[in-house]
């Protein structure tokens, strides 16, 4: 949060551009035209290695199918491929290494997909990050991941799409989690597409999307290394 004298001319046009999308679904925002919540500026960001961003799509997908129910030994063969169990948490070891799946912690390990689903976006394999009106596409996930999680070139390969789109998607993203989180201070309900123009509120809690959005929030601030996060559970997203 700043004043505009405080922001770059990237600054500016980033939190008019997101201000623009918002104010069309008529969500809520902090601050006006003047004042805004902002990221940081492009020049300031150092990003995740590319190599790095294509371990963590590995890593989640191996947590997810584990949490799927998937046998752990085909899972665990992911990373082994790749040689990279430095590269999971010490939560999604615990996790991969458990001889049956915690049933409690299964789904907050399936939620990953919409994380997953930013990451392939950051490395070209999406085309948009769609408004999050409902849940990614997981077939489209696993077609793209199966071909590759045995790939040993995956890695290598892996290239970044252009920093500021990353940085446009982070702006907004962060824009839109403040109108929830807001609303759920306040005891407002939410619409369950995000399109505040409909009257229809939902509680924030029973809403789906919140999730989405919680999880395009963490891993936009992952790439982007914001505060510079130990790991990928370290990750912090204020609003």
């Amino acid at each position: 949060m700043t004043n505009d004298w405080h922001l770059t001319e990237r600054q500016q046009a980033r939190a008019a551009r997101s201000r623009a999308i918002l104010k069309e679904r008529q969500v809520p925002m902090w601050g006006d035209e003047t004042r805004s919540l902002v990221v940081e500026d492009d020049e300031e960001i150092r990003p995740q290695l590319p190599a790095e961003v294509a371990k963590r799509i590995l890593v989640l997908w191996a947590v997810v199918l584990r949490a799927e129910g998937v046998d752990r030994v085909v899972c665990s063969a992911v990373l082994d491929t790749h040689e990279i169990w430095e590269s999971a948490t010490a939560s999604e070891l615990e996790f991969l290494r458990a001889e049956n799946v915690d049933a409690e912690k299964a789904p907050q390990f399936v939620w990953r997909l919409e994380a997953l689903w930013i990451l392939l976006w950051a490395l070209g394999f999406l085309k948009e990050v769609p408004w999050p009106s409902g849940m990614c596409d997981v077939p489209k996930i696993a077609d793209i991941v199966n071909s590759r999680e045995m790939d040993r070139t995956f890695v290598s390969n892996a290239q970044l799409i252009p920093l500021a789109s990353i940085v446009n998607q982070q702006d907004l993203s962060m824009k839109i989690h403040w109108a929830i989180r807001d609303a759920f201070i306040n005891q407002e309900g939410i619409p369950e597409d995000l399109d505040w123009r409909g009257q229809e509120r939902t509680p924030v809690e029973q809403c789906p999307v919140v999730g989405v959005v919680e999880q395009r929030h963490h891993a936009l601030n992952w790439i982007l290394n914001f505060m510079n996060p130990t790991d990928w559970d370290a990750v912090d997203t204020p609003t």
